[in-house]
């Protein structure tokens, strides 16, 4: 699967103001792109590379009720009893 990089563009005074929360976007596999005078200076991205399937959580959905679910298996169990 290709997770697409975000690539975010800040000044140096919002990079200066919200540095803490930056870092934790790279670290997350974001790029920080910033800029002085509106002239790209600096990018910064995480020297360890994201692993994509940590940012996906998987979560199982049953579009029937957990007795609807089980039924059908009752009319199959009293052929082994």
């Amino acid at each position: 699967m290709y997770m697409e990089v975000v690539v975010i563009t800040v000044t140096a005074t919002q990079f200066r103001a919200n540095l803490f929360d930056y870092l934790d976007q790279v670290a997350a596999g974001e790029i920080i792109i910033i800029q002085r005078n509106r002239k790209k200076i600096a990018r910064l991205e995480s020297l360890e590379p994201s692993n994509w399937r940590d940012k996906e959580r998987p979560s199982i959905q049953f579009n029937v009720s957990p007795e609807e679910l089980i039924k059908p298996i009752e009319d199959i169990w009293d052929e082994y009893i």
